[in-house]
């Protein structure tokens, strides 16, 4: 009975310990992820508009979400 119970709590111990603490790193991926949703999303957007406004529909969702032009 004691192994067992000493078995369960090394797994919850160790369930515990590989938890990653929150740092600059993650804001970065994050700041990441938003910016390749929003240029699939504008991308996905300019697909749907006519042939010859695509690009001005990709741009105006680009700034609309605070991207700056490159």
């Amino acid at each position: 009975m004691k192994f067992r119970l000493l078995v369960v709590a090394a797994m919850f111990v160790a369930g515990c310990a590989s938890q990653q603490p929150l740092g600059s790193s993650d804001t970065k991926n994050q700041s990441d992820n938003d910016s390749f949703r929003d240029l699939y999303e504008c991308e996905r957007e300019a697909a749907f508009a006519d042939a010859g406004t695509r690009s001005e529909v990709f741009d105006n969702c680009m700034k609309a979400r605070r991207h700056k032009e490159k």
